[in-house]
């Protein structure tokens, strides 16, 4: 009897020393939790911390990109303006406007003249390099050749070179008709002309400069190799860099920016692409590689370049409106040298008065008609009315709502803004005296013919049915079945508007818009992009030249064509006249 209650303490000592360990254990594993929830709460405070500061970050860097593109904004007009005017009466001068001038002066013109261009190289890299690495300047790729690119750079650099006393050669060591690869060819030409300019300015008097192509199935190389004094290995990689030169002398010295391998880089690297500099072997000059990637489709073939069409010959009044008075005279000189008659504006409240004036003139007697204003160049950025207000009470007024308005602005015409839809040109600054010219003579052409539109459809079937639903509407209507047939109508005689499909057997209407935004004349060319596919928002964008529309064809028929088109025309040719509230 005794042994049980023994056994029972026993059992009773074990339980407590059990309920006891448990009891610890617990007591334990709940300070952990809540050391554990601690260090969460810290964590969780630290990831708050973090997060703002990464959004004050996020703001900071907002505000600085909002500030940089202001500048830039500022930059783009406030120095793009007066170098027009600089630009252009440099060139009159030099032209020989006020008489021959003895040697001494026109050395001083020439300087004037060169500087004048290096400033605003600057101003174009810089706002270029802007635009690439912010993402502003998409790549517009297409299938072409890089030895037909090659060519195209030293041809242009040719002249150059040999005022230097410098030999160019390209050579390829792949047939030329297979080096084919996908890349934006403008901005891949800018590269290879920058980098043979590089090689020219540092080469000595009678050395070659080489350009060597190489390629295999899957990448492109390029080589650019000169003989000149070559690049200090410590400074390989350094002059990639902005306004980065090998001697602080070479800018004055040598001129250029120290932005142009800067732009290179920029430019190959979008393509997915490598560039970089080596000493030559021989211990003499330096060689520029560029790799990119590449598919090889030997029957394909590149799209035509642009060629600039001759300065066109004109009559009439053209009324001139800009605040900045050496604008005014510039272009005044430049338009009466070509046969046009001038009245100047310098703001919206004289250019309502004069059109008024001389619009009301036009509907007198035939004597009197000579004297009414063809068209007007407009300014935008004025103070006071600005050129949208101004363009917006010439189309309310009935006297003046036909006509034709040029818009110059330091916009680019694809930036085209909503309120400048009424506008029948446009004109960047700064502009050459031949883009002036044949802008002028476009607008004027479609405001006085009966029309002409280039229908550009490799379907042979439907572009029949459409040309002969013009047939009977007193529009001239030609048809082009291909990329090349459509730049050779172009060059052949402008047309007034321009009806495209996309999808051409040498190419496609993304290159042809590439190509029509190169031409003086061109580039703002009304358009009509009808295609048998959605187009998105970005492909808009790309397909942009001056008034622009889209039509599906499941959804628009051909005859719709025929009346969408026809009422387009007569909206460019006599704006509608919205009564004044």
């Amino acid at each position: 009897m005794t042994a049980l209650p023994t056994i029972f303490f026993g059992l009773l000592l074990v339980s407590l020393f059990l309920v006891g360990t448990l009891a610890l254990r617990l007591a334990s594993r709940s300070r952990q939790q809540r050391n554990s929830i601690e260090e969460l709460k810290d964590a969780l405070q630290r990831s708050r911390e973090y997060a703002e500061q990464q959004k004050s970050k996020l703001a900071m860097r907002s505000d600085l990109d909002s500030v940089k593109d202001e500048f830039i904004s500022t930059v783009s007009h406030e120095l793009r303006t007066p170098l027009t005017s600089i630009r252009g009466a440099l060139g009159l001068l030099s032209a020989g406007l006020l008489g021959n001038v003895d040697p001494k002066a026109q050395n001083l013109l020439r300087i004037a003249s060169t500087n004048t261009e290096r400033l605003i190289r600057l101003i174009n890299d810089i706002l270029d390099l802007e635009r690439m690495e912010s993402g502003r300047a998409p790549l517009k790729l297409r299938r072409c050749s890089m030895y037909d690119l090659a060519h195209e750079a030293v041809d242009t650099m040719s002249t150059v070179a040999e005022t230097a006393g410098i030999k160019l050669e390209l050579a390829s060591n792949a047939p030329r008709d297979s080096i084919y690869f996908d890349a934006d060819s403008d901005r891949i030409l800018q590269v290879l002309t920058n980098l043979l300019s590089n090689s020219i300015k540092f080469s000595p008097a009678g050395s070659t400069v080489m350009v060597q192509i190489d390629s295999n199935p899957n990448s492109l190389l390029v080589k650019v190799v000169d003989q000149g004094r070559g690049i200090p290995l410590d400074k390989m990689e350094a002059v990639f860099d902005r306004f980065q030169q090998v001697e602080s002398a070479d800018s004055s010295k040598k001129g250029g920016t120290g932005l142009g391998l800067a732009i290179c880089r920029s430019i190959i690297q979008q393509h997915g692409g490598a560039i970089w500099a080596q000493p030559n072997r021989n211990g003499v000059g330096t060689t520029l590689w560029v790799q990119l990637s590449r598919s090889a489709r030997a029957s394909d073939s590149a799209s035509p370049g642009g060629i600039e069409a001759p300065a066109e010959r004109g009559e009439g009044l053209i009324l001139v409106c800009d605040d900045d008075p050496g604008i005014r005279v510039v272009v005044a000189e430049q338009l009466r040298q070509h046969g046009y008659e001038i009245l100047e504006a310098s703001g919206g409240d004289e250019v309502i008065t004069l059109a008024r004036k001389h619009a009301a003139s036009a509907n007198g007697s035939r004597r009197s008609a000579s004297r009414g204003i063809r068209a007007i160049l407009l300014d935008l950025y004025m103070p006071g009315m600005s050129g949208w207000d101004t363009l917006q009470k010439l189309r309310d007024t009935p006297a003046t709502a036909s006509i034709p308005v040029i818009i110059l602005s330091v916009l680019p015409p694809t930036d085209r803004p909503a309120q400048a839809g009424s506008a029948q040109g446009w004109v960047q600054k700064p502009f050459s005296e031949n883009l002036l010219l044949a802008e002028i003579g476009r607008v004027l052409r479609m405001k006085g013919g009966s029309g002409h539109i280039l229908l550009v459809e490799q379907d042979e079937q439907l572009a029949q049915v459409i040309l002969s639903g013009f047939q009977k509407t007193g529009v001239r209507i030609d048809h082009a079945t291909t990329l090349q047939q459509a730049v050779d109508r172009c060059l052949l005689g402008p047309p007034d508007l321009l009806i495209l499909d996309l999808t051409l057997p040498d190419g496609d209407g993304f290159s042809l818009v590439d190509w029509l935004r190169r031409q003086p004349g061109l580039a703002s060319l009304p358009l009509v992009v009808y295609s048998g596919r959605e187009i998105s928002e970005p492909e808009m964008a790309k397909l942009q030249l001056g008034p622009t529309e889209f039509l599906n064809k499941a959804k628009v028929q051909p005859r719709e064509v025929e009346e969408f088109v026809l009422a387009m025309i007569q909206r460019l040719r006599n704006p509608v006249v919205t009564p004044a509230a």
